[in-house]
């Protein structure tokens, strides 16, 4: 016959089901909690990269621009000016970040005297409250969520830090 293990003190060693269901739901708590704080950060590290990325190409055609007298590139005579350098655009400002996978594409649209910088969002990456970032020659700031772009409302300067 087999004999029943003695209990220490009168009291059962372990834990009871109700201590590990209340450990459960405090790790879902804080789940629930660090889950979207850390989703917001990412997503404000890329479009950190994206605006980075739009100010590089910005600056990059403004140089163009005293060169040349025109933000087009091509032969310095496309501008109408004989002097100044051939340039083409950069494939290092194309994409952001940088390194790593790239979560947004710039996109450029150039004229002779104007210029408008896209940076939209790309390879799965969403950022629902600021969509494309948008960048002109003028130094104005915009954003584009659902096709409709926007350079005056609060979420503008909420997008683009200021």
């Amino acid at each position: 016959m087999s004999k029943a293990l003695p209990m220490r003190g009168g009291k059962a060693c372990g834990i009871t089901l109700i201590e590990l269901l209340i450990v459960l739901v405090v790790v879902g708590i804080l789940t629930a909690i660090a889950v979207p704080s850390y989703s917001a950060y990412v997503v404000r590290g890329q479009r950190a990269a994206a605006k980075a990325a739009l100010m590089q190409s910005a600056q990059y055609l403004e140089r163009n621009y005293t060169m040349n007298g025109c933000y087009q590139f091509g032969t310095p005579t496309e501008c109408g000016n004989g002097a100044g350098v051939n340039l083409t655009q950069p494939t290092t400002l194309t994409a952001a970040p940088s390194d790593g996978p790239t979560t947004y594409t710039i996109g450029w649209t150039l004229a002779s005297q104007t210029y408008a910088l896209t940076a939209t969002p790309t390879g799965g990456f969403v950022d629902q409250n600021c969509g494309a970032l948008l960048l002109n020659n003028t130094g104005q700031k915009g954003i584009n969520v659902g096709g409709t772009p926007d350079y005056t409302s609060a979420q503008v300067g909420a997008c683009w830090g200021h």
